[in-house]
């Protein structure tokens, strides 16, 4: 096999059957995405609320080391199981494609045991090396070692926004994924050595080395290759499908409306084929450079026989397949009626919109506020003398130039200073003249409470005494990432409308917050149905990019915080104001390629 095109012979093998892989790579992202996620995310919930952890965050990592450890170690028992359970799912992949390869015709469920008894070969230093393996090819593992259980293995977007804010910062992590990149080609093996071939972790990597050894731009190459057929050939059946809808648009409504379900239907389709072609024939390329009789030891020499029940098993793939077409077009005449989408709250992340300003400033929000966002968020920090100032960082270095902390200052030495940002210059707002101007402009505000272990003991006492009311009038909400904040506001201002900012989807909180301030990176669908199932909304921030705008529109979001605000109301008015269906097809099909490359496979 090592003398033969590797890319040409998978290719080849994936052809021969890819009805048989697209349906196994199917079945296993139904049981990861259908049973196996909701099951750790009920035990993650479940773990939580026995012992009393109203939710997970970096910022209450040593209360519950040090408060909460039966949860912690709960948790890690948890975080192995998951572990399992994606060497699992990887195994069943890998044992079921080369069972289809090499016609064994065994059964799913014995495929399936099959991976389960490979999980017994694995020792504890084999199930270590595992944890770490998965860390050094995480660059990788969003394109083809995908498992909907790592879906939350992300950096966040703030994160990177931090990183942005320094060259050498940025070159150090460009540096440090490039690293990861190497180390993940050179142990690109792995996998298969440790599944097929059964060797224990380090052994295999020690084996993966040696074999990428002179050959790592090989493997390279043919991930470029099969990315590029991929998104060339999806890319195409987009824009033929979108010109046949544009030209069934210009016919009777019911011409045009059944076009674009059947349109939609075939893109549907097409991207579980294809999700299922770029997954299966990276596996078998990865097989292929095994040698043979690492595969037959792994696999063992099943004779190829025909099945007593292949008629049976065709009739129940047939129902299945009419089954799922049904649900499809069922899916996709309702989102082309446009049932599926409510309209999210527009909210100008600090005031600005697309640098119009100098963040939390009046003239900033003067500015802003003529574009009629529905929130303008912003946020404030407690003086000196205990009054509120507009600023977002805790130290005035970079807006200011003055390396203080607002605590160590009064309100009257802040309003003084002059913030300069994005070519504008401002003074230091206090809340009092900022919600005045808000006010003046008919604004409403999303107010974010920013604390810090120097704020007074009565902090939100002297807020809640000064702007209860007021708040309440002008129809403004709060949010803030401190949880003594939200439970000190639900309980003693309850009829405020407060939301609770989360940076990590890890579990969903319990909290009484009317809702939640989500970092996007990890937003998912789960949540936000679990949000509103418990009747509370969800905003997702920092949301700049389009695609993004229009993924949390798909998620049903109740609010988008952004920086470019007037891009975030071009790409509602697009989605929202009676769009053709051309153009929702277009928005479908950018949304399902979201999916795929975030999940193996498109999800509805």
């Amino acid at each position: 096999m090592k003398g033969k095109p590797l890319l040409r012979q998978a290719f080849k093998t994936f052809f021969k059957n890819w009805g048989a892989y697209t349906i196994l790579v199917i079945v296993i992202n139904f049981l990861m995405l259908g049973i196996v996620v909701p099951l750790t995310t009920f035990s993650t919930s479940l773990i939580l609320r026995l012992n009393g952890v109203p939710y997970l965050s970096y910022t209450n990592v040593v209360w519950l080391l040090t408060k909460r450890p039966a949860a912690v170690g709960e948790l890690l028992v948890l975080l192995i199981i998951i572990l399992a359970l994606i060497f699992w799912q990887f195994a069943f992949l890998m044992f079921g494609i080369q069972n289809i390869a090499e016609r064994q015709n065994q059964r799913l469920p014995r495929v399936a045991l099959t991976a389960l008894k490979n999980l017994g070969h694995l020792r504890a230093g084999s199930f270590l090396f595992f944890l770490g393996y998965f860390i050094l090819v995480l660059p990788l593992s969003d394109i083809y070692l995908n498992s909907p259980l790592l879906s939350k293995v992300q950096l966040p977007a703030f994160i990177f926004e931090t990183i942005d804010q320094s060259w050498w910062l940025m070159g150090l992590v460009a540096l440090f994924y490039l690293l990861l990149f190497y180390l993940g080609i050179r142990l690109i093996q792995v996998l298969p050595l440790m599944i097929l071939n059964r060797q224990p972790g380090f052994a295999a990597a020690k084996k993966s080395w040696q074999m990428t050894r002179h050959n790592g731009w090989r493997y390279l190459w043919r991930m470029m290759v099969l990315g590029a057929v991929s998104f060339l050939t999806t890319t195409l059946l987009s824009g033929l499908l979108y010109l046949a809808q544009l030209y069934f648009d210009q016919k009777s409504n019911l011409v045009a409306f059944s076009g674009a379900v059947i349109n939609m239907g075939l893109l549907s389709i097409w991207q579980y084929i294809i999700g299922a072609f770029s997954l299966v024939v990276f596996m078998l390329v990865l097989i292929f450079n095994l040698d043979d009789r690492g595969i037959n030891q792994s696999m063992g020499t099943v004779a190829s026989r025909p099945t007593r029940h292949r008629y049976r098993r065709r009739i129940f793939a047939a129902i299945l397949v009419l089954l799922f077409l049904s649900l499809q077009m069922t899916f996709n005449a309702i989102y082309l009626q446009g049932a599926l989408l409510t309209r999210p709250l527009t909210i100008s992340h600090r005031g600005v919109d697309n640098g119009n300003g100098v963040q939390n400033t009046i003239p900033a929000l003067n500015k802003t506020s003529r574009e009629k966002p529905d929130y303008v968020e912003m946020d404030i920090h407690e003086t000196k003398d205990h009054q509120f100032v507009l600023m977002h960082d805790e130290n005035l270095k970079k807006l200011a130039g003055v390396n203080k902390a607002p605590h160590q200052l009064t309100l009257k030495q802040l309003t003084k200073l002059k913030v300069y940002e994005n070519g504008h210059t401002a003074h230091i707002a206090s809340f009092d003249r900022y919600l005045t101007a808000a006010e003046h402009d008919h604004q409403k505000l999303l107010v974010e409470i920013k604390t810090t272990k120097y704020d007074s003991a009565n902090m939100l006492a002297l807020f809640i005494k000064r702007y209860e009311n007021r708040l309440l009038r002008d129809h403004d909400r709060i949010h803030s990432l401190d949880y003594h904040v939200i439970t000190g506001l639900k309980k003693r201002a309850p009829k405020l409308f407060v939301s609770y900012i989360l940076p990590f989807n890890f579990s969903f909180p319990e909290t009484k917050a009317n809702a939640y301030t989500m970092e996007e990176t990890t937003l998912n669908q789960d949540f936000v149905n679990e949000a509103h199932a418990r009747k509370q909304q969800v905003f997702a921030w920092t949301v700049d990019d389009d695609d993004d705008m229009t993924r949390m529109m798909f998620l049903n979001v109740d609010g988008i915080i952004t920086d470019d605000l007037h891009e975030l109301q071009v790409n509602i008015e697009t989605t929202f104001d009676h769009p053709s269906y051309a153009q929702r097809l277009l928005i479908y099909s950018n949304e399902l390629q979201d999916a795929s490359d975030s999940a193996g496979m498109p999800q509805n």
